[in-house]
């Protein structure tokens, strides 16, 4: 019982970030901003601007290279904040007390029939 709970969790989260993420990408036609979208489109900002100064472009073409989602709108990110935590919070609840409760069940003793 003690592992079931757990796992529960961790499990409806994955499933429910990446369900969010499939959805953002339905609705908006774009990547969700999680945290690995996100340091991913660091990295390649950092390389592209490395690859400009290696290149002998002018400071002002490099600083023109910016990282895309600062220019996201704020409602988007306090949408994904609210999708992300709370949502996805309560189905890691969800899937928790279900375990709970399955597990409870599976190992309660059931009373002895009575035999008159």
């Amino acid at each position: 019982m003690s592992i079931a709970v757990p796992v529960a969790g961790i499990i409806a989260g994955v499933i429910g970030n990446k369900a969010a993420a499939a959805g953002w990408g339905a609705v908006f036609g774009e990547d969700a901003p999680t945290v690995k979208s996100q340091k991913a489109v660091k990295k390649d900002v950092a390389r592209r601007r490395k690859q400009a100064k290696k290149d002998g472009l002018a400071k002002a073409e490099i600083a023109a290279i910016k990282d895309p989602s600062h220019d996201q709108p704020v409602w988007k990110m306090m949408l994904w904040a609210t999708v992300s935590g709370v949502i996805l919070q309560g189905l890691r609840v969800a899937a928790k007390r279900g375990a709970q409760t399955g597990a409870e069940r599976l190992t309660t003793r059931r009373p002895r029939p009575n035999r008159g």
